[in-house]
């Protein structure tokens, strides 16, 4: 008897040694426990979470460009920006009428008797609240671009565009 009496109780110490952290726990860790345990029905499922966390933590800044000349640079210029634009991983083109940085570029021909020379360019850089409102300036710059350096001039002004975007990123 006095064996059978060890033996049950060496039972019950161990089930209750086994029993403690579970009973330590509060009732919404006991139910969340077996929550997590259960396996995930699709790996692609878990891979398209944190794709679509990522696209909303960085959000594309919205820009307009606005260029109505005709020289033969500027234009090309002017394309090339729009052309880096749609490709740009944190700004977005636009036409909608929303909160938005608007590029204005005016272009000339330097030499009027020489116009697939070089153009002068000047661009603004202003931030649009809505269609029809008072447009806010933000900065400006002007300068000289040939033909081979119209790359190099569109990267520069984008490169100067996402700078503006993130100073003024609170307008949005």
């Amino acid at each position: 008897m006095r064996h059978l009496f060890r033996t049950v109780w060496l039972v019950v110490s161990l089930l209750v040694l086994a029993v403690s952290p579970v009973l330590a726990q509060g009732p919404a860790q006991q139910e969340a426990k077996p929550k997590a345990a259960l396996p995930q029905a699709a790996p692609s499922a878990p891979e398209a979470a944190p794709k679509k966390a990522d696209e909303a933590a960085v959000k594309k800044t919205p820009v307009t460009i606005d260029h109505d000349d005709s020289d033969p640079v500027g234009a090309r210029l002017a394309y090339r920006i729009k052309e880096l634009l749609a490709r740009s991983a944190l700004m977005a083109p636009t036409n909608r009428d929303e909160k938005k940085l608007v590029l204005v570029i005016k272009t000339k021909e330097e030499f009027p008797g020489r116009p697939n020379l070089c153009s002068i360019y000047a661009v603004s850089w202003l931030f649009s609240s809505r269609e029809g409102s008072l447009k806010y300036f933000l900065a400006s710059e002007a300068g000289i671009v040939d033909a081979s350096s119209v790359d190099q001039t569109a990267e520069a002004l984008l490169g100067r565009t996402d700078k503006l975007a993130a100073t003024y990123g609170y307008l949005f």
